[in-house]
């Protein structure tokens, strides 16, 4: 891997750990802020994606990607409220595990067959994940709601990982970004609609975290990430993203003053070992000669 490869990695990492922290400084309900950081940055990625060179999204391929922006857009309408209801650290350690939800669908929607080291991986990550709830319980009584409401946060990510696993070959990448992102705000427009969410922050200031959100977070650190995936293995680039839960933890406590609560640390160790366990033997395959 390339020092400029390995240098993307790092900011992206860092990059996408700022969305707790700055979510928790946001003075506006939960769903809205997960409205507001989406919205802000298809507005903001929207020049860019309609004036990038390249083929539009074939017709026969908008349903998908529509569909690919709606579970994006739940995945944040579910993990960015689950932020006021557990921890920081459960609540990232748990939207953490995509990749087991990929793995989990893959026989049915990939045509992907898993073996024994697959199901102790799954095995071990769902002792990490009940390590966790069980302390959440006596931590707060909303606590285990948030981490329900996290847990199915990272099924709508890998939900939407692989309805635009093929979607993504066949456009450019921020034309790709652009309808999707465009997706996933109308969907969470929706919802605050249906739901009677107070849209507004409370104060002007408040625009701030949210401008954060959407530079930060969702074009810095997802285009990155994105963009790394077409630069080295995918492997290098999910090990990466583990590091997402430490950070955002670290930063967290130095920004909102929250510390991760001590039954999280055994957990969390579970979970993000089972996910590296998980993507170890493609790790040893790609070094092969």
């Amino acid at each position: 891997m390339s020092w400029r490869t390995a240098a993307a990695l790092a900011a992206a990492v860092v990059a996408v750990s700022f969305g707790a922290p700055l979510a928790r400084l946001t003075d506006a309900a939960p769903l809205a802020v997960a409205m507001w950081r989406m919205t802000l940055a298809a507005a903001m990625l929207a020049p860019w994606s309609t004036l990038q060179p390249g083929p539009r999204l074939p017709a026969r391929h908008r349903p998908q990607a529509l569909l690919a922006g709606g579970l994006l857009g739940m995945h944040f309408g579910l993990w960015i409220p689950s932020l006021w209801l557990t921890s920081v650290s459960s609540s990232v350690v748990l939207v953490s595990t995509q990749p087991l939800w990929v793995l989990a669908l893959s026989p049915w929607l990939l045509r992907v067959r898993i073996g024994g080291r697959n199901l102790a991986s799954v095995a071990v990550a769902l002792a990490g994940v009940g390590i966790i709830a069980g302390g959440d319980v006596t931590f707060a009584r909303h606590a285990l709601l948030g981490d329900v409401m996290a847990f199915a946060a990272a099924g709508c990510m890998a939900g939407y990982l692989i309805v635009g696993k093929k979607l993504r070959a066949d456009v450019p990448l921020l034309r790709y970004l652009g309808v999707v992102y465009g997706g996933a705000a109308l969907t969470l427009i929706a919802a605050v609609a249906v739901l009677g969410v107070k849209p507004w922050p409370a104060t002007a200031v408040a625009w701030l975290p949210l401008l954060a959100m959407a530079a930060v977070p969702t074009l810095v650190g997802h285009t990155l990430l994105n963009w790394a995936l077409a630069h080295t293995q995918a492997y290098r680039v999910n090990l990466a993203v583990l590091f997402e839960p430490v950070v955002a933890s670290l930063l967290t406590w130095a920004f909102v003053g929250e510390a991760p609560p001590l039954h999280v640390v055994p957990g969390a160790v579970l979970v993000l070992g089972a996910i590296a366990l998980e993507f170890a033997p493609e790790a040893r395959a790609a070094t092969r000669p």
